[in-house]
């Protein structure tokens, strides 16, 4: 089972056609964390018709690495508020895997699972439900604020080789 993911998904960085081409090669699946402030709803709609794209929220504008590091209990519950009309996955990644404690309890009341990084299994709440990305599978769909080692295009020649059975991380969780 292989599980693709990538950050930094939005209208305006998207890659689609070579998503497309990457899922006509071989079947893959794409779990993208998306950025939602960063996406009109018809965007959004439009995308959630492609059955081989799973959309996972990924901050709200990530400005900066550190969007949610700081935020609080209550500032969290907002944020999961005005984003639950766009019927993402509710699943949620935080911009440079640094979160704050209370966006944990958070997303663990509002049933959430968290894609995380080993460097925060100690601070995570036993009862959420974690997927640890995997770094051979884990992207950048574009360069993002500055070069990203891991940005997508950068890797096709190994992602055209990938086969196996591609999911979405919401079907193993």
């Amino acid at each position: 089972m292989i599980i693709i993911d990538a950050d930094d998904f939005h209208e305006g960085n998207h890659k689609l056609p070579l998503l497309e081409s990457l899922h006509k090669e071989n079947g893959m699946v794409f779990n993208l964390f998306t950025i939602p402030g960063l996406c009109s709803q018809h965007f959004i709609r439009e995308v959630q018709k492609i059955p081989w794209i799973d959309m996972i929220p990924h901050g709200w504008k990530h400005n900066t690495s550190r969007e949610f590091q700081w935020c609080s209990y209550p500032e969290m519950l907002e944020y999961l508020d005005n984003i639950e009309h766009l019927k993402l996955t509710r699943g949620w990644k935080a911009p440079g895997w640094q979160i704050s404690d209370a966006s944990y309890r958070a997303l663990l009341d509002r049933k959430y699972w968290v894609a995380d990084h080993p460097e925060n299994n100690h601070r995570r709440p036993g009862d959420i439900k974690a997927f640890l990305c995997n770094p051979e599978h884990h992207f950048h769909i574009g360069h993002m604020g500055g070069h990203n080692i891991n940005e997508i295009e950068l890797h096709l020649e190994r992602l055209m080789e990938m086969r196996g059975e591609f999911k979405f991380i919401k079907d193993i969780i």
